[in-house]
């Protein structure tokens, strides 16, 4: 687990986007548990179940919003900690539950299914949206000590290019073999594995970073996000790249060729990294 940064002492404000998506995260969880409930009283009409789906969704989603207005520093917390990701992986439970009970459950069951969908999805964006949001409140008043952009190496990035492009190749064909061959278990894990090869190399391309005493923050497009320095070991400058060597995850490399001053960047690196 990466180690944590220093605890945050901002004052927090509303966040009304904020408080929509957990309380829309809540009631896709509650609805299904709430349509399972009506159908096993005895109420199967489309019109009762699609009124309790409104009713429910709405009811739920007002009250999440109300609640976490009430916690405003709840992102900033949930974001300090490898927990902002659980919200992601709670709904593969109703997934996996709507797909296996379909042809027992129904409306029930896909309606699981769907639901979990989505509330995966608003989970992981809660997940980047706590990091962003602890990530804002650390950086609050820091000083940056370097401010650059930069990616991989070229000649790294092309190779890293056909390997992905052989992963993608490979998940893909899973997932339409199992597809073809009414294979849940290979189906799903080409699926799931499918978007990994598009992510990892997307992780390469060039993005703003800065160096501060708090860590190293990487800005991407609608996200921040911050690695304290004790998360590195060390860092390392070869030919073409500067290296900061992480031993939890993939080491983080800013191309040389990218940098307007990579003397300036190695110095504001080494301020906080020993040479590996």
């Amino acid at each position: 687990m990466c180690p944590s940064a220093q605890a945050p002492a901002t004052q927090q404000t509303s966040d009304p986007l904020w408080g929509v998506l957990v309380g829309t995260y809540l009631g896709l969880l509650v609805t299904p548990l709430a349509v399972l409930g009506v159908v096993h009283l005895g109420g199967e009409s489309a019109g009762l179940l699609y009124g309790v789906t409104v009713v429910a969704l709405a009811v739920v989603i007002g009250l999440g919003w109300w609640a976490t207005d009430r916690r405003p520093k709840l992102a900033v917390r949930l974001g300090a900690t490898r927990l902002r990701w659980l919200p992601a992986a709670i709904p593969g439970a109703y997934i996996l539950g709507g797909l296996t009970a379909l042809s027992t459950t129904g409306v029930v069951g896909a309606l699981a299914f769907s639901f979990g969908l989505g509330a995966m999805v608003v989970g992981f964006t809660l997940g980047v949206m706590a990091r962003t949001r602890y990530t804002d409140a650390v950086l609050d008043g820091v000083d940056i000590v370097a401010e650059f952009r930069a990616g991989w190496p070229g000649p790294l990035r092309q190779r890293l290019a056909l390997a992905v492009g052989a992963f993608t190749l490979l998940t893909g064909a899973c997932f339409v073999g199992g597809l073809l061959a009414d294979w849940f278990a290979l189906q799903l894990a080409g699926q799931l594995l499918l978007p990994l090869g598009v992510v990892t190399y997307t992780s390469t391309e060039a993005r703003d970073y800065t160096v501060s005493p708090a860590g190293l923050e990487r800005r991407l497009p609608v996200a921040r996000r911050l690695t304290p320095w004790n998360a590195f070991d060390g860092y390392t400058r070869t030919d073409d790249a500067l290296v900061l060597h992480c031993p939890w995850r993939v080491d983080t490399r800013f191309a040389l060729a990218d940098l307007e001053d990579p003397d300036t960047v190695e110095a504001a690196v080494a301020g906080h990294l020993p040479p590996a």
